[in-house]
């Protein structure tokens, strides 16, 4: 079991190096964009990446998943599948941006009522486009093990879409447009790249068979995908719309906040479904998969609490009379909490889906999906006008503990898997039981780090750490002090 584990930790860890370095780096520019950017375009901004979010459920329709599932399980028939997946991605992506390009004017209504975005939206036709198209060769990196190769492709995406942004958002001023062409020109180059890698595998042969066990296995994620993207966009849409432009900037950038805990779930997702599909060959392993879970929102706890404590600290944190982020954004740190929870329910539903992923009952997905959409935009209607920013995270928070119950109860009937629930429970307990008293106490950093620091040390006393776990941690402390 801890070789299985160790695999999941190292791969979890080059996947994620790319999304933590990437994401860390974006993350800086938050101060540069609340700093040079009205409240207002940032706003815009977010508006723009929700349409990108949404629309990126239509541009992949479940090929990604898809395509990784049947090119890590169908030994000698990796390049009749790769092949097909790649030159229908190819002629679906071009036709889908065209559309979108053309129709621009009438789309751009629809994402916001304050302002024209129809330049923005055909920019981010190309963003999608593009995207889309390098969805297939990534999971090909993924389904063959190169970790390391696509953390490099990953990172020289982040670096010249960084670069684009500090020359044409910070020097030429191009605001939103500035961070659309950074995009643009991060995934293009990127996509040149992985096309001269993945033309060397390909058979340029198609297959309507192979083609329909994809669509069959892919086309539960095109409704199940886009009621997620509702869940994780439709807040701001409605913020817009019920609290205001300012509003939902502020906002935004609240959610910029979480991005730590967003990077490990992020990194846990990329490692986790190669991962269970080559342990899944195995005799046995769903106590394997069951203690993934264990440790998995073990450490998420960790995270959360950090996260939770110090980040109104580290926001107000003055260097040079600059901030973290512009002070005009502080209102929204209060929500940080909130949208951390809703994170950590996201990767719970990330980990229970090794269920339905074997068992082939994707088509189950959309039901579940649904539900929890459908709970999010009531709340948020029901939230909002009372709450404001606060609703909006509340809902988001609410729609994924529906999708986690409801995919605990469909994997309890196909796939069931016996999870550790009494430490799962003392996670959640500890984790509650130190952030009262953060709530209840006077709040200075260094009591918030002595407090995080005791986490830990309160699971332990708990019983959570079982024997085998605490000799391989004396067994290394003992080969790090010879």
């Amino acid at each position: 079991m801890f070789q299985g584990l160790k695999r999941l930790t190292a791969h979890s860890a080059i996947y994620g190096l790319s999304d933590v370095l990437g994401r860390s780096m974006a993350y800086l520019l938050v101060p540069v964009y609340t700093h040079v950017m009205p409240v207002e375009e940032f706003g815009y901004y977010g508006l723009v990446y929700t349409f990108i979010a949404l629309t990126n459920v239509l541009f992949l329709y479940g090929m990604d998943s898809a395509f990784l599932r049947y090119y890590v399980l169908a030994e000698g028939r990796k390049r009749d599948t790769l092949s097909t997946g790649y030159l229908t991605m190819l002629c679906t992506s071009g036709g889908l941006a065209v559309i979108i390009f053309l129709f621009a004017a009438r789309i751009a209504p629809l994402i916001a009522v304050s302002a024209s975005l129809t330049s923005y939206i055909q920019l981010a036709a190309a963003v999608l486009a593009l995207d889309a198209l390098n969805a297939i060769p990534f999971a090909r990196l993924r389904g063959e093990g190169k970790a390391t190769m696509f953390a490099s492709l990953k990172l020289m995406k982040v670096m010249i879409e960084l670069g684009g942004n500090c020359y044409l958002v910070v020097v030429l001023d191009m605001g939103l447009q500035g961070i659309l062409i950074s995009n643009i020109a991060g995934s293009g180059i990127v996509f040149l790249i992985l096309a001269g890698i993945t033309l060397r595998h390909l058979s340029f042969s198609w297959s309507r068979e192979t083609m329909g066990r994809l669509l069959k296995f892919g086309l539960p994620y095109v409704p199940a995908g886009a009621c997620i993207i509702i869940i994780e966009t439709i807040d701001r849409l409605m913020l817009e719309r019920m609290a205001g432009t300012e509003t939902l900037g502020i906002y935004h950038a609240a959610r910029k906040l979480g991005v730590g805990m967003l990077v490990f779930v992020t990194m846990f997702r990329q490692a986790w479904q190669p991962f269970f599909l080559e342990t899944s060959k195995e005799e046995n392993p769903r106590p394997l998969f069951a203690r993934v879970l264990t440790y998995f929102l073990a450490i998420a706890g960790a995270v959360f609490l950090a996260l939770s404590f110090l980040i109104d600290d580290l926001v107000r944190l003055s260097i040079g009379g600059y901030t973290l982020i512009e002070a005009s954004y502080w209102e929204g740190i209060g929500v940080v909490p909130i949208l951390l929870a809703a994170y950590v329910l996201y990767g719970i539903y990330v980990n229970l889906t090794v269920g339905v992923y074997l068992e082939k009952k994707t088509i189950l997905l959309p039901f579940i999906t649904a539900a929890a959409a459908l709970v999010c935009i009531l709340t948020n209607l029901w939230l909002i006008p009372e709450l404001g920013m606060f609703g909006a995270a509340t809902a988001s928070a609410a729609a994924y503990a529906v999708m986690v119950t409801g995919l605990y109860l469909l994997g309890r009937r196909y796939y069931p898997i016996p999870y550790e629930y009494i430490r799962l429970l003392k996670v959640i307990f500890v984790c509650g039981m130190l952030f009262a008293v953060r709530i209840l106490t006077e709040s200075t950093w260094p009591w918030e780090v002595a407090l995080v620091a005791v986490y830990p040390v309160a699971l332990a006393a708990t019983g959570f750490f079982n024997a085998g776990e605490v000799a391989s941690v004396r067994r290394y402390l003992r080969l790090r002090g010879s």
